[in-house]
């Protein structure tokens, strides 16, 4: 490979680490990125909130704390026409419970340089990461929910392309102390196979959390509140704060806080709910003019 060609891929890396606030040694930066419009506008403090398809990629053990089936979609825009687009579905409820999810990210566009110097590029080509995953979750004794993801990772810059694999673990107490919900997950523990030479180092993640259901009810609904410590290996300790408040159950507002990480602190977002159906947008501005994300999620269960 070219030292043109490396550079070029270089560069996306770097584009996507900034994107994800990943100045460490890891790589797959998008999954590291908070999923779900709900999530991403609470700050991620969101470990012990998901219990819906989007449980798949924060806590598996989420998964079986719900009776429902139900769908996340999420689209997010972000720096650099950077593009990420989630899907999960859990299709099976009761004492054993199953979810697939589809994560992707996408950067287009690129143009690409030959081995000679010049001013005009020979062509464009596309970046892609690529998630695909199975998970499982039950309920064992005194009411612990467990479990497991097991994800298939492809990655593709330019000409070089290396496969993957990795799988988490969760653990999750509703009402762990009154009106206090738990959660615990180990994410990214795998391999990836080499890409040009070396393999992409995943973005291992230590993370609990806790959601605390306030005990008063205000404008018709109890707020929530939401805290996550999140360790991401060879990277940074991230302490994330959320908070939720909803109006007449019709409308949600929302609000968090990121410690600890240098390009982005505040998030903010809304939702509109509607019996069975939540439409939630997030706003996550980003400092030093890298620009804004805007995300967009859908949630129905069924």
């Amino acid at each position: 490979m070219s030292i043109y060609k490396r550079t070029v891929i270089f560069l996306i890396l770097f584009i996507a680490s900034v994107w994800a606030d990943g100045a460490g040694k890891n790589g797959l930066a998008f999954l590291k990125a908070d999923i779900g419009a709900r999530a991403a506008a609470m700050g991620g403090a969101f470990l012990a909130v998901s219990t819906d398809a989007g449980a798949a990629y924060w806590n598996p053990a989420g998964l079986a704390a719900s009776q429902n089936n139900s769908l996340l979609v999420m689209y997010n825009e972000s720096l650099v026409d950077i593009k990420q687009e989630f899907i999960a579905v859990k299709f099976f409820s009761g004492k054993h419970n199953l979810a697939l999810s589809l994560n992707m990210m996408n950067i287009s566009g690129i143009k690409i340089y030959g081995d000679t110097p010049s001013d005009q590029p020979a062509g464009e080509s596309d970046a892609l990461n690529l998630n695909a995953a199975l998970s499982y979750a039950s309920t064992f004794f005194n009411d612990w929910q467990f479990g497991i993801t097991a994800k298939m990772l492809f990655e593709k810059y330019y000409m070089a392309s290396a496969n993957g694999w990795a799988f988490d673990l969760g653990v999750y107490k509703k009402d762990l102390f009154e009106h206090l919900d738990f959660g615990f997950s180990l994410q990214n523990m795998g391999k990836m196979s080499a890409l040009d030479r070396v393999s992409t180092p995943l973005p291992f993640m230590a993370r609990t959390g806790i959601a605390w259901h306030l005990p008063f009810e205000l404008l018709d609904d109890t707020p929530l509140l939401s805290a996550d410590v999140q360790y991401i290996n060879n990277e940074a300790l991230y302490e994330r704060l959320g908070i939720e408040v909803n109006i007449k159950k019709i409308f949600s507002v929302r609000g968090g806080f990121v410690f600890g990480k240098e390009t982005m602190n505040f998030t903010t977002g809304l939702g509109i709910n509607f019996k069975n159906y939540h439409l939630d947008y997030a706003f996550v501005p980003f400092k030093y003019d890298f620009g804004n994300t805007h995300q967009i999620s859908f949630r129905m269960s069924f």
